[in-house]
């Protein structure tokens, strides 16, 4: 795969650009990634120690960070991801901020996005978008992001219910509230 530089041209064909490229390339460092995606998590989360031992003081420089984000895009797309959100906070060193992505689900399975209610974290509520502002009023403060879903199997184990159905539901509806119950429970003796 070759980079793409687009408006990093030039900082892209210096020594620390395509050094940059190279350790993101690699194929345990785009494994890390795409496990830290799976999970929900900004991809360059797990490349910052790795980054800060190989390039340096340089990688804190705020263009190669947009650099490096820039060239994480392309690795992911590439690798059958699509970009999920911006500016997810890290609020670490050399990132502040990174984007997340996800698996393109390539089964043509919806995608919703699950809310929690902080007064009752039981309750769910599924939207289309990780927009909460068409909710119904919470049992606490607010509705706090919790996770996105596209795999039907981690719908009804994980959270119980069916992803086809519920998708139609916010289709119509613009949300669906949603009870996980506790499937074990302690027993007395």
């Amino acid at each position: 795969m070759d980079y793409i530089p687009d408006k990093f041209a030039q900082d892209s064909n210096t020594p620390e650009g395509l050094k940059l490229w190279d350790i993101l390339t690699r194929e345990a460092n785009i494994a890390r990634m795409e496990t830290a995606s799976d999970l929900g998590q900004p991809a360059l989360k797990p490349m910052e120690d790795i980054l800060l031992a190989e390039m340096g003081p340089v990688i804190t420089d705020h263009r190669m960070k947009q650099m490096a984000g820039h060239m994480v895009r392309q690795i992911m797309e590439e690798r059958g991801f699509v970009h999920d959100a911006s500016d997810i906070k890290i609020a670490s060193t050399p990132f502040y901020k990174a984007s997340r992505y996800r698996r393109k689900d390539a089964d043509g399975h919806p995608v919703l996005h699950i809310f929690r209610d902080s007064g009752d974290t039981k309750q769910l509520a599924l939207t289309g978008s990780r927009d909460s502002t068409g909710l119904p009023a919470p049992t606490g403060k607010q509705w706090s992001y919790y996770n996105t879903v596209s795999s039907p199997l981690k719908a009804s184990v994980g959270y119980g219910f069916d992803l086809v159905d519920a998708a139609k539901i916010v289709e119509e509806q613009g949300h669906l509230l949603h009870r996980r119950e506790r499937i074990l429970r302690a027993t007395t003796r």
